[in-house]
């Protein structure tokens, strides 16, 4: 199970990308409620900075099993906007026997605090994460990941300018029209 915890506008959600519905993904005592409906393609909204609109990429939650000599050692979101660059967001081990079935672990962590918004012009912008967690066991170790089958999940959103800055860029374009005529 995994999910991203993303606060839009000073409101803090956990949007849950697999194993919907599941209570294991936040610790008691965390600040974001659930969503599950899930992150895979979400639409988040439209968002004027000019007006102290914000989308803050807090961290999330990955809930992994281990068995007899198998144990996960680290685990982390990786996420890019609009295809650039991938950043990494390390979770923090929280504990083991998530539910009481002797293997579950979850790791979670808040706090990251990625200005989403921050530097992107006006228009439509794709926030893409997928997850890892290190493995390792007797004869071995590894990562296991969950990317939506190599797609990775995503969510949408626009940013716009503020309706009167944009009348205030026209009136002063209309202005150096006016000008050049004279």
């Amino acid at each position: 199970g995994s999910g991203t915890a993303l606060t839009n506008n000073g409101t803090s959600t956990l949007y849950q990308t697999t194993l919907l519905g599941d209570g294991r993904h936040v610790p008691v005592g965390s600040s974001p409620t659930q969503n599950s409906t899930g992150l895979g393609g979400l639409g988040l909204g439209t968002f004027d900075t000019s007006i102290g609109n914000t989308l803050t990429l807090n961290g999330g939650g990955i809930l992994t099993f281990k068995n007899g000599t198998d144990n996960i050692t680290g685990s982390r979101i990786i996420y890019s906007i609009d295809g650039g660059a991938e950043a990494t967001i390390t979770i923090g081990f929280n504990e083991n026997d998530v539910s009481g079935a002797g293997g579950d672990q979850r790791w979670y962590s808040e706090g990251s605090n990625v200005d989403v918004l921050g530097g992107l012009t006006n228009g439509a912008h794709t926030l893409t994460v997928r997850y890892e967690s290190d493995f390792s066991f007797d004869t071995g170790s590894g990562t296991h990941q969950e990317n939506a089958e190599g797609a990775n999940f995503t969510a949408t959103f626009t940013v716009v300018p503020e309706p009167s800055t944009t009348a205030l860029l026209g009136l002063g374009g209309l202005a150096l029209i006016l000008r050049r005529r004279k």
